[in-house]
């Protein structure tokens, strides 16, 4: 969203940070308009207490409206992530549990992925809402271009790892052949899409993070449509004979690979002054220093959480033998689909929260930082809670469409009614811990994953699912405790402010 004209024009800041634009990207000169100062942003003035200073790359109003409407795109954005989700996962039930499971397994693992692109990506983001913050959009740009090359970089190491490690996480992941067979043609197709869909979704975070949400939405509502009806096609044999798992995957690898080529048509039409130029693309190592000081914890952080999403689907595949533990598998695999509901809001009012954090802190406003945070994690809080309601009245008719196996739908519905509690929680922890993101805290939130990831997810599943005899509920204890941890670690990290003081 862009702000009023007239906002622009009143600001001391912004006529200063206007007459810069012909500055070299290296030089920008200081407060006198005569001394070159270094390659910091150049942070305005505080605000004097009791006054506020509308920022222009970001909706006028109150922090309620604020938080709103920038959550908006982005909940549109992630409720056509979840029908394709959706969509992928009844194709794969009309196929079999097999299907189930390995499609399942194969969006788990996707998600894995695109947390490592957290390395750039968190870093750039943060970068660029403290820079817009400031006005100083020559460095947001640079923090863009350099984005966007290590983005491509990383997505196809990303790619060829996860192409070859497929027969491995297969065999890990799975107690059937049949099982493992689909699992790796699923996981080898969808490798190829990332190379080009990690610029979608390290750049689309940069453009959010310079306060438009509506872009990036658009591009993957275009995305996942394509997503959709090729995949169905394929399923179905629109086009030719029905390809099974295959053609779901192809679906995907297209409409990501279609999605990377339309963010990169919006970088060069230069969006928000974030324009890619070929001169900017070369290393700037001082510009990728200051990424990876807050996008190697929260890296490292994308680690943490995929190892121990890793061992607790391991786990879930172990809390029975033979068809049983195929049946347990297949059941969690739709309630990964199902808690993608309560992933909209979290998704959204983060993102939301992430951005106000960001310009609020470049604009040295640290308290109304504060207080956005709390504000995106109210409004998201009691979406979820009416998500978990809904869930908690409909877990038999969900798992009855989802699934046509008596066995799924008898394991899945009374465990996933009995998480409808925990959604709340999990959502408004996400947003806290996307807030402390977008302040470049990312220190604090990989010890949260540290802790409620590994040191609690993963021992009390195993406890509750294995060693118990617990099942699919014992194994998801460890998931609720460490939903339910990281919302008590994250709001209190806000509360105790830290996190204001965090250089990016």
């Amino acid at each position: 969203m862009s702000a009023g004209p007239d906002n622009r024009r009143t600001d001391p800041a912004a006529t200063a940070a206007q007459s810069d634009r012909g500055a070299p990207d290296n030089l920008r000169m200081g407060g006198d308009g005569r001394v070159p100062v270094a390659d910091e942003p150049a942070y305005p003035e505080p605000t004097p207490i009791g006054r506020q200073v509308h920022l222009g790359s970001l909706p006028p109003g109150s922090l309620s409206r604020q938080v709103f409407i920038l959550a908006l795109p982005m909940l549109g954005e992630q409720l056509v992530n979840f029908c394709v989700g959706l969509v992928d996962t009844f194709l794969a039930g009309q196929v079999g549990k097999e299907a189930t499971a390995a499609v399942g397994t194969g969006g788990y693992l996707s998600w894995f992925v695109t947390l490592g692109f957290a390395l750039i990506g968190t870093g750039a983001a943060a970068l660029v809402a403290r820079c817009f913050g400031a006005r100083d959009i020559q460095t947001a740009k640079r923090a863009a271009n350099q984005a966007f090359v290590l983005a491509l970089a990383l997505g196809a190491t990303m790619g060829g790892l996860v192409y070859l490690a497929a027969p491995l996480l297969a065999d890990f992941l799975t107690q059937t052949t049949a099982a493992a067979s689909m699992m790796v043609t699923y996981v080898r197709i969808d490798a190829f899409g990332l190379v080009l869909y990690s610029t979608v979704l390290v750049c689309g975070g940069v453009i959010r993070a310079a306060g438009d949400t509506r872009t990036p939405m658009i591009i993957m509502v275009i995305v996942n449509i394509i997503n959709a009806i090729v995949s169905a096609g394929l399923v179905f044999g629109w086009v030719g004979p029905p390809m099974g798992v295959k053609g779901i995957a192809i679906g995907t690898v297209v409409a990501r690979l279609l999605g990377g080529l339309l963010l990169t048509v919006v970088l060069l039409s230069g969006l928000r002054g974030l324009q890619l130029h070929l001169a900017w693309m070369r290393p700037d190592w001082e510009m990728i220093r200051r990424m990876l000081r807050v996008g190697g914890p929260a890296g490292a952080e994308a680690t943490l959480m995929w190892v121990a999403q890793i061992w607790f689907i391991k786990i879930v595949a172990h809390t029975a033998t033979g068809n049983a533990a195929t049946v347990n598998y297949a059941a969690h695999m739709i309630a990964v689909r199902m808690t993608a509901i309560t992933y909209l809001p979290a998704a959204a009012w983060m993102t939301a929260a992430a951005t106000l954090v960001g310009q609020y802190l470049g604009a040295r406003q640290p308290e109304r930082a504060a207080r956005s945070a709390h504000v995106a994690a109210l409004q998201g809080g009691v979406l979820a809670t009416g998500v978990g309601i809904a869930f908690f009245l409909l877990a038999d008719v969900i798992y009855a469409i989802m699934s046509q196996d008596a066995a799924v739908r008898d394991v899945g519905a009374p465990a996933f009614r009995i998480g409808a509690f925990i959604h709340p929680f999990l959502c408004m922890g996400i947003i806290y811990i996307g807030a402390l993101r977008g302040a470049g805290d990312t220190r604090c939130t990989m010890i949260f994953s540290l802790i409620g990831g590994i040191l609690l997810r993963i021992p009390l599943a195993y406890l509750g699912g294995v060693v118990l005899g617990g099942g699919l509920i014992g194994a998801w204890v460890g998931m609720w405790a460490d939903n339910f941890t990281k919302f008590v670690m994250g709001c209190a990290r806000l509360l105790q402010g830290g996190w204001k003081r965090v250089r990016v």
